[in-house]
């Protein structure tokens, strides 16, 4: 899931930096954890008052976000959360075989490895549980191995990985909704690999990653009860939704390609 923490998007009190760049965090992850539900709409005025931020600040991140795929610009309306659809899963998995195996390069000095496997040992400490938070903490740590990962390939392959695994939690976390939990698999053969210089088995490993994801996003979207489907058949009828009572309206889902790099 989307990690406050990640070196990526740190978010701290409104007063230890500027309030766009709080706002545009605070905002960020409220889409990416699903508490602004997909396909929800919301105005500038009601983000303010919901989040504590200034309306310009909310208008600017908002601006940010649509860049990244995460919202849309309703006109004379205000702004939609972007809906997750098969059409999404399919794209986040397309964009992460092509930038993800990049990583495989990569060369983790003694130090680097030894921090990213004391978060693997969270993986073994939940082994067995299946609630929810288990999962979450499951997520979150995975998260946070990915994000030193991309910070050491840097750049636009960073930037990259980032926007891809912001849209991937934001999928996970949606299917939360309706009771099916993505469990990520365990990243270290990854970080072996990684130490050893064994680009081979890195790419294995992360090819095995994406394919796991991939299978689960696709049983989910086959298997979403009526009242959480993932884009609108429907009424016509529009309703400014954003709280956590909020379902997407219905559509037919569809399987994402199995298009690779």
């Amino acid at each position: 899931m989307y990690d406050p923490a990640s070196p990526f998007a740190q978010a701290r009190a409104p007063g230890a930096e500027p309030k766009a760049a709080f706002a545009l965090k605070r905002l960020r992850r409220a889409v990416i954890e699903c508490e602004l539900r997909p396909n929800a709409e919301c105005s500038e005025p009601e983000l303010a008052a919901r989040f504590g931020l200034g309306r310009a600040a909310v208008r600017t991140a908002l601006t940010t976000l649509a860049a990244e795929g995460l919202v849309t610009v309703e006109p004379r309306r205000g702004w939609r959360v972007a809906p997750v659809t098969g059409a999404l899963v399919g794209d986040v998995i397309r964009a992460r075989k092509a930038v993800e195996p990049g990583l495989a390069d990569l060369r983790l000095p003694p130090d680097a490895a030894a921090r990213l496997t004391a978060l693997t040992r969270m993986g073994v400490a939940l082994q067995g549980r299946e609630d929810h938070q288990a999962l979450v903490t499951l997520r979150s740590a995975d998260r946070q191995i990915l994000d030193q990962l991309a910070a050491r390939a840097g750049g636009l392959v960073g930037h990259w990985l980032d926007q891809a695994w912001n849209q991937a939690d934001r999928i996970a976390a949606f299917f939360d909704l309706a009771g099916r939990h993505h469990r990520p698999i365990g990243r270290e053969p990854l970080i072996g690999a990684l130490a050893a210089g064994d680009a081979n088995t890195a790419r294995g490993e992360i090819a095995a990653a994406i394919a796991a994801f991939q299978e689960f996003a696709t049983d989910a979207l086959f298997s979403l009860p009526s009242s959480l489907d993932v884009a609108g058949k429907g009424s016509g009828r529009r309703r400014r939704q954003t709280g956590p009572e909020t379902t997407a309206p219905q559509a037919r889902p569809h399987r994402p390609t199995q298009q690779g790099a």
